[in-house]
C-alpha cells in the first residue's frame, strides 16, 4: 500500500510499483529468504527522477537494497508549486511476498532424496539451498553455495524436483519467491553420530514369497533374470513406488518383479529405533517358481 507525504502537490509515481517490487524481489532475493513491508522516503527531482533513497536505520541490509531498489526504479510525477515543477521527497511502504512454505515435511525429501541406503556407502553433512519457488508451488531453479560436494549436488537437486510447497504470494496473487532451504543429510551406522540407521528388510514368510513367484512369473517361461528396482518402502512396510534401475530389455520379466515386490510387505527402516519411509535400490532374481 502507497502512503503520501503531507504535501500539497508532493511528487507521486507515475506507473504502478507493481512491477518494480516483483522485478527488484527477484534480484535481491537471489541472496536469501526476502519478506516484509520498508518505509522508504525517496527524493525526487523536478525531472521526476528519484536522485536519493532512504529507509530506517537498523533496516536488514537485503531488506533495505530491495527496498531502496524499488524506489529508484519508479518513474515519478514531480512535486508542483505554483503550478512549476520542484523537486520534493516522496513517502511509501514498500511490501514484498510472503515466505512460501512446506505442503510436505522437508524431512520426508530429504531421506527420499539421500544417496541409497547402502549402509556401507553413507554420508553426512549440512548445506543450505537458494530455491525460487514459483506461483505453482514447484521449485523453478536453484542454487548451492560453492564447494558442495557432488554426492550433496546430486541429493539437493533431487530435493529440489521433488519437494513441493505453498507459494508465496502478494497482493493476493501467488508469485515466484525466492526461500532458503537447509538441507541436512545424517545417516550412519556409527551410534556414537546424530543419527542411527537400520535398513529395511524383508517380513512375509518364505510360503508367501514362493506364492508371490508362482503368480507372477511369466506364463510359459523358463529363464531367470537379476532385475534391479529402486523402490520406495513406507514406515509401515508397504512397497509404495518400484523404478527399473536402467533400460527396459524384457518387459515381461521386469513386470513380473515388480509384481513380486509388490506382493511381499518389509520391516521398515528405522532412524534412531522410528520407522521411517525410505528408497533404496533392491535386485529381485526373477526365476521359474520352485
Amino acid at each position: 500500500m502507497v502512503r503520501f507525504a503531507h504535501a500539497e502537490e508532493p511528487p507521486r509515481p507515475a506507473v504502478d510499483p507493481e512491477e518494480a517490487v516483483l522485478r527488484c524481489y527477484g534480484i535481491h532475493g537471489r541472496n536469501g529468504t526476502l519478506t516484509g513491508s520498508v518505509d522508504v522516503t525517496v527524493t525526487v527531482d523536478a525531472a521526476g527522477r528519484a536522485t536519493g533513497v532512504v529507509t530506517p536505520p537498523g533496516t536488514e541490509e537485503r531488506l533495505a537494497a530491495a527496498a531502496q531498489c524499488v524506489g529508484v526504479s519508479l518513474r515519478y510525477q514531480p512535486a508542483l508549486e505554483n503550478d512549476l515543477a520542484v523537486p520534493g521527497t516522496f513517502k511509501m511502504t514498500v511490501p514484498f511476498p510472503s515466505v512460501p512454505s512446506f505442503k510436505y515435511p522437508l524431512r520426508n525429501a530429504i531421506d527420499y532424496c539421500h544417496a541409497p541406503w547402502a549402509l556401507n556407502d553413507v554420508y553426512e553433512g549440512t548445506v543450505d539451498v537458494m530455491m525460487r519457488v514459483g506461483g505453482d508451488g514447484r521449485v523453478k531453479e536453484h542454487m548451492l553455495p560453492g564447494g558442495t560436494l557432488p554426492w550433496m549436488t546430486e541429493a539437493a537437486k533431487c530435493v529440489a524436483d521433488r519437494v513441493e510447497f505453498f507459494p508465496a504470494s502478494w497482493r493476493a496473487k501467488t508469485v515466484d519467491a525466492w526461500v532458503i532451504v537447509p538441507l541436512e543429510f545424517q545417516l550412519t551406522t556409527n551410534k556414537h553420530l546424530d543419527a542411527e540407521i537400520i535398513a529395511p528388510t524383508v517380513r512375509s514368510k518364505e510360503a508367501i514369497i514362493v506364492d508371490a513367484y508362482r503368480r507372477c512369473y511369466p506364463e510359459g517361461r523358463t529363464d531367470s533374470a537379476q532385475i534391479h528396482y529402486r523402490i520406495t518402502i513406507t514406515e509401515g512396510g508397504r512397497v509404495r513406488k518400484v523404478e527399473l534401475i536402467g533400460e527396459s530389455t524384457d518387459k515381461a520379466m521386469e513386470d513380473a518383479g515388480i509384481c513380486i515386490l509388490r506382493s511381499i510387505s518389509f520391516i521398515a527402516a528405522r532412524r534412531n529405533g522410528r520407522a521411517v519411509e525410505s528408497t533404496l535400490n533392491w535386485p529381485v532374481l526373477v526365476r521359474p517358481p520352485g
